[in-house]
């Protein structure tokens, strides 16, 4: 199968030109390409040194760079080391060596690692990129385990008695809180449906009950109405009595006045 077929000399050899070539276009563009768009540009360059074709997909690409980069870094720390005179060893030898840091690290020529050397002196953010994007049709041998630059171990302050305790309540009650939560949750939601079902069983039962208190106090305030207007209409009709017959003697004196007066002229 393609994705299966070893990687040769010339196809590493064009693919770190590549890589080198875009880095160098690309050194002070803003803002930075995504990986995908960044490994899409180095494939074009790399098919274009190829002669215009190659199974290497955009994915090979980017597992081939992770690889490249873990072996730089690993035959770098040799090299550094003093231990051996790595390009002086024979391939056999390097790959006994190799097998300590695992198959993802491989040998390389000394060109490619001069290539790859400048290329990622110049370039701090390179040299730091582990991220990948190895799709479906990526090499299925190449399985890559990154390595990264060794980390300087910050030394951390010893905490106080307080501090300590402190920290210790919070991480108590975060832990109670994830093994309780469901079940309170769960007892809430239990609670708010009896409510519910306590609700509706006293609406259903009470409905009758309120609606007959109503029409009961509904009829005594009428009643008591009706009532309260009988007796206005009582009280209006003796006052207008009381003024007719009022009305009636004071007509009628004065009747009997009238009557003296010309009697006795």
């Amino acid at each position: 199968m393609t994705g299966k077929k070893p990687w040769t000399s010339d196809e590493v050899w064009w693919l770190v030109q590549a890589w080198q070539e875009i880095a160098n276009i690309l050194k002070d563009s803003k803002p930075k390409l995504s990986s995908r768009n960044y490994n899409k540009l180095i494939h074009e360059q790399f098919v274009e040194r190829a002669g215009g074709s190659s199974p290497r997909t955009i994915a090979t690409i980017a597992t081939r760079k992770i690889i490249l980069r873990n072996s730089y870094v690993f035959i770098r720390s040799k090299r550094m080391s003093g231990e051996v005179d790595w390009f002086g060893l024979t391939t056999n030898h390097q790959q006994k060596l190799m097998q300590m840091a695992g198959k993802e690290v491989r040998p390389m020529e000394e060109r490619v690692f001069d290539v790859l050397d400048a290329l990622f002196a110049k370039g701090g953010a390179e040299y730091e990129e582990i991220e990948s994007e190895i799709d479906s049709d990526g090499d299925k041998d190449e399985k890559v385990v990154h390595l990264k630059k060794p980390a300087v171990p910050k030394k951390k302050r010893p905490q106080s008695a307080a501090a300590s305790t402190k920290k210790g309540l919070k991480n108590m009650k975060s832990t109670l809180e994830e093994e309780t939560g469901e079940l309170m949750s769960e007892k809430g939601e239990e609670s708010a449906k009896s409510k519910r079902r306590r609700v509706d069983s006293i609406k259903s039962g009470n409905v009758k009950d309120i609606l007959d208190r109503q029409s009961e106090v509904l009829a005594d305030f009428l009643d008591k109405r009706a009532k309260e207007r009988t007796q206005e209409h009582e009280r209006s009709r003796k006052e207008r009595e009381a003024d007719q017959k009022f009305w009636a003697e004071e007509t009628e004196k004065d009747r009997a006045l009238l009557r003296d007066l010309f009697t006795h002229e």
